[in-house]
């Protein structure tokens, strides 16, 4: 049965490569250096209009008096700003058309690339003793930063869409026609990918596979060739490497692009490095990504700015508490913080004043997976409570946990001391961190995502740290919370 399976599948994939003989689209090459080109060129038009702008706006006449922006307002700084700030998007990954940026990672990279470069670029004015406006720069580089973002976001976009409509996706061959090389070959055709087929010999091949088996890895070269292939994705377990790397070794008579899918699932971070130590490669990372102290100082500016800013619904809220229902307007509970520390998290109380002592008698109620407790419709909870929980506005005062140092506005949820005393050892992880008021759970759909799957992503987050996926979760907080989605 095996053995006809192969036979009938080898054959089936040849009469698809004499039927289907393809040359090299010399334009899928040439595209994306086009498409480069362009987003230079247009960055750096961008950036120097928006300083064109603000200068004809300073020089406009008023009440008859003539402006003296010209002589305030040096051009070459705008350029300067332009290099500059081209240079660090390219260095953000602005230009990387194969992994491009999620929307609110962009709008960040403008902003920070934006920023920097107009402060190098007025240092560099002091030292040539030019003197620049102050209000010319600042309003250039904020219409530079709203013109650039929007670009950017719409070019991403029309990229994906020029490149599937204009050119047929990557054809690519899986090595390796087990589950794992399946899988993979489901999720790039999912990409925009156009899979072909598999290449194996057979020796773990399932009953039934969904795709063509083109023929063993022996013959790779030929296959690459008959099928016009741009990409070999490696599925193969590692007992069945050595033969693999003969053909890889030898190299092909076509231009071809090798993806190896590691071992390592959620373990490998996304920044990692190899490196070579003495006759090995090692890949090298930290299982916590170093959070810089600048991180602190922005919860701590936030904080303090979201407290004065929402002085009035605080009290709003604490009096609409207090003639709802008896009881103190803040709800204090023992949460586990960052390596085990335990702190007291503030809360708006949105359940009656005894709701603690409940909780043993709605146990089998209980309807999140995990060690967590959640009721969809808790009979603790007070009229104001379910309006202050829908739209999550119970939250706001750990606010003053994240100023106290206690929270970060960003992270894993802090959990109780006895859903911590229920963890598995891998769970413990979650630990590492400061607890946020929201994180990727929190904007992912809060209680409709699995116990698991919350872990999953807190250790994602956890490994992953940076100021941009910071930006990315609060920017994603806001509809979250508009929509309450989760919340109960």
């Amino acid at each position: 049965m095996r053995a006809d399976l192969v036979l009938t599948n080898i054959a089936a994939a040849d009469g698809a490569s004499r039927a289907r003989p393809r040359t090299e689209p010399h334009f899928r090459r040439l595209l994306p250096a086009i498409f480069v080109g362009v987003a230079v060129a247009i960055d750096a038009l961008l950036v120097i209009d928006a300083f064109a702008i603000a200068h004809f706006l300073r020089a406009v006449p008023r009440d008859g008096a003539t402006s003296a922006a010209a002589s305030e307002s040096p051009f070459w700084l705008a350029a300067i700003v332009a290099g500059l700030a081209i240079t660090l998007l390219a260095s953000r990954g602005r230009y990387d058309l194969e992994h491009p940026l999620p929307w609110p990672s962009q709008v960040y990279a403008v902003l920070s690339s934006v920023c920097v470069a107009l402060v190098g670029a007025v240092v560099l004015s002091l030292f040539v003793d030019e003197p620049v406006a102050k209000s010319w720069s600042a309003a250039g580089s904020a219409i530079a930063i709203v013109a650039l973002a929007i670009w950017q976001v719409a070019a991403a976009r029309g990229y994906a869409k020029l490149s599937r409509s204009i050119v047929p996706g990557r054809r690519a061959i899986v090595v390796g026609a087990n589950l794992a090389g399946q899988e993979f070959a489901r999720e790039l055709e999912e990409k925009g990918y156009q899979v072909v087929g598999y290449a194996d010999n057979g020796s773990d091949l399932l009953d039934a596979i969904d795709r063509p088996l083109l023929g063993p890895i022996a013959r790779l070269d030929e296959l690459v060739q008959d099928f016009g292939v741009d990409e070999l994705v490696i599925a193969l377990p590692s007992d069945r490497r050595a033969q693999l790397s003969r053909v890889l070794t030898r190299g092909f008579g076509r231009r071809v692009r090798v993806k190896y899918a590691a071992d390592f699932g959620e373990l490998l971070p996304r920044r990692c490095n190899v490196r070579w130590i003495g006759t090995r490669q090692y890949i090298d990372f930290a299982p916590v990504a170093p959070v810089s102290c600048a991180k602190r100082l922005s919860d701590l500016g936030l904080a303090i700015l979201g407290l004065a800013v929402l002085a009035p619904v605080f009290l709003a809220v604490a009096v609409a508490i207090k003639l709802d229902s008896p009881g103190p307007t803040f709800y204090r509970q023992v949460r586990v913080g960052k390596d085990g520390r335990r702190f007291r998290m503030l809360k708006f109380r949105s359940m009656q004043r005894d709701a603690d002592g409940l909780v043993v008698s709605l146990l089998e109620r209980n309807e999140v997976t995990g060690p967590m407790f959640k009721i969809r419709r808790d009979p603790r909870v007070t009229r104001i409570g379910r309006f202050l929980r829908k739209y999550s506005l119970d939250e706001l005062p750990q606010l003053i946990n994240v100023a106290l140092g206690e929270m970060s506005l960003v992270g894993p949820r802090p959990p109780t001391a006895t859903e911590v005393e229920k963890y598995e050892d891998w769970q413990l992880g979650r630990l590492r961190a400061l607890p946020g008021i929201t994180g990727l759970w929190q904007v992912s759909g809060r209680t409709e995502v699995p116990f698991h799957d919350m872990v999953r992503l807190d250790l994602h987050y956890i490994r992953n740290w940076s100021f941009g996926l910071d930006v990315e979760i609060l920017l994603r907080t806001v509809p979250a919370v508009l929509t309450t989605k989760g919340a109960y």
